[in-house]
């Protein structure tokens, strides 16, 4: 009987931190095309079988991709969207860039669409819904979930709601067949040096709960390229998934991921960094009472 064919996969942004991390798994799946505009990590090593290609001169000014990118795209039955160009995002200029993003990936939506692809998983970010963090830590708000309106108060978030609105809308069948989408709102994918949080036990305490290990980040993302029915509850072939691990401290939700696609976190940050734990929050936490008690 003869093998049977290796999905093709297509990474944009694939010289990239996001890519990196699940590079490792993409290899031993799929028939990946990774495409960058440098085959170099940002430290300067080489990363095997990137195309050197600059997306973002296809999408300036318009619409306007090369014979060369089509190429690319052709043939392919997944697009996982890491190309991502930085800017400043806490100032007034960050509008232009993120703009320029937006543009990116409309580019990628739209060549998609257009060579057949079957479905685009999207690196958002946690970021498209990051005004609610005050109400999560204030208590006025217990856990976020995808479905509640996405509201940011930077342009990087912004940027990230118009690339799953804008993906909605191929999603919605409107412009002619629906595209599959899946938007992953990515949290605190890395290790939580303890060093880092030493006076800010607030900011430990929120990105232990918006962790998520390479396995679980791996398992998300490869479910997400694998699941064959992604269809929400109204039949559009669109999803939203938070992208942190099994954490006991979690403020986002999950239900949807684990529901639509099977995801199943096998990690916890509260296991990982329980060590850390105990001498950062839970003996801080002790001293605190203590001096409550001295000045009572």
């Amino acid at each position: 009987m003869p093998d049977t064919p290796r999905r093709r996969v297509l990474v944009t942004g694939a010289a990239g931190y996001i890519a990196g991390i699940n590079l490792p798994a993409l290899r031993q799946r799929y028939d990946l095309t990774l495409v960058d505009l440098r085959a170099t990590r940002r430290d300067g090593t080489a990363v095997d079988g990137v195309v050197e290609y600059d997306l973002a001169a296809d999408a300036q000014g318009g619409y306007h991709p090369s014979d060369r990118l089509r190429q690319l795209f052709r043939g392919v039955v997944t697009v996982f969207h890491c190309a991502y160009v930085h800017s400043d995002w806490t100032t007034l200029d960050g509008y232009a860039t993120e703009r320029g993003n937006v543009d990116l990936a409309y580019l990628v939506y739209r060549l998609a669409y257009e060579e057949g692809v079957r479905r685009v998983v999207v690196a958002s970010s946690n970021h498209a819904a990051d005004w609610y963090e005050g109400p999560l830590r204030d208590g006025r708000l217990d856990v976020l979930s995808p479905e509640s309106p996405p509201y940011s108060a930077n342009w990087y978030g912004w940027g990230k709601v118009a690339y799953e609105q804008m993906g909605f809308v191929f999603a919605a069948g409107a412009l002619g067949r629906p595209l599959d989408v899946v938007q992953l709102r990515i949290g605190a994918p890395r290790t939580l040096e303890a060093a880092r949080y030493r006076d800010n036990s607030v900011g430990y305490r929120r990105d232990l709960g918006a962790w998520i290990s390479d396995r679980d980040f791996q398992q998300l993302l490869v479910k997400s390229i694998e699941a064959p029915d992604i269809k929400n509850e109204f039949g559009v072939p669109f999803q939203i998934f938070y992208g942190i691990s099994n954490n006991t401290r979690a403020f986002w939700s999950i239900r949807n991921a684990r529901r639509a696609i099977g995801y199943a976190p096998q990690d916890d940050s509260e296991v990982t960094y329980a060590d850390d734990i105990r001498r950062l929050l839970v003996g801080a936490d002790q001293r605190g009472r203590l001096n409550d008690l001295s000045g009572s």
